[in-house]
């Protein structure tokens, strides 16, 4: 009887853990685009006052904004929309991008780089306000559900222990 109520304490624990993490991932969500928008308007204004290529701008803006997976080094006649897109589809699956999520920063980095200065901030702005629109999204999804995940890994464990018992 003593290992069938441990059990079921380890499930209840288990269901709760698991709750938890999936909350968590919707905080790494949060914080991505904080970092985010944080490295686009560093990218911006790099473009204003640097004439460096944009692997560096990039890479410095990355290294400043805490965003270490975008830290781009210029590869031998690589052009910049691959070494992006590796960067992107290489982002550990924790932070809980959505797939959305991940197009979005596709599109952003297809055009990096291929207009003038003049084009390219205008390209920041534009993203910049997408970027925005999915951290408010972030921020609605983790009032909404962050409570929900943690409440029904304690219920599912609980129901788990309890038929178990």
């Amino acid at each position: 009887m003593a290992i069938k109520i441990l059990g079921g304490l380890l499930l209840v624990l288990s269901g709760f853990t698991a709750g938890w993490f999936c909350s968590k991932k919707l905080l790494m969500r949060k914080d991505f685009f904080r970092k985010f928008l944080s490295f686009v308007s560093n990218l911006s204004t790099q473009l204003r006052y640097s004439t460096s290529d944009i692997f560096t701008l990039v890479s410095l803006s990355a290294s400043t904004s805490g965003l270490d997976f975008f830290d781009i080094s210029e590869e031998s006649g690589t052009p910049f929309y691959k070494v992006w897109s590796e960067r992107v589809s290489e982002i550990p699956a924790k932070i809980g991008l959505k797939n959305s999520d991940r197009q979005l920063l596709l599109e952003f980095g297809e055009q990096l780089g291929k207009t003038d200065v003049d084009g390219q901030l205008k390209h920041l702005e534009l993203y910049e306000a997408l970027f925005k629109k999915q951290l408010m999204d972030a921020e609605n999804e983790i009032t909404k559900k962050s409570k929900l995940y943690k409440t029904m890994g304690f219920f599912v464990g609980t129901a788990a222990a309890l038929m178990i018992i």
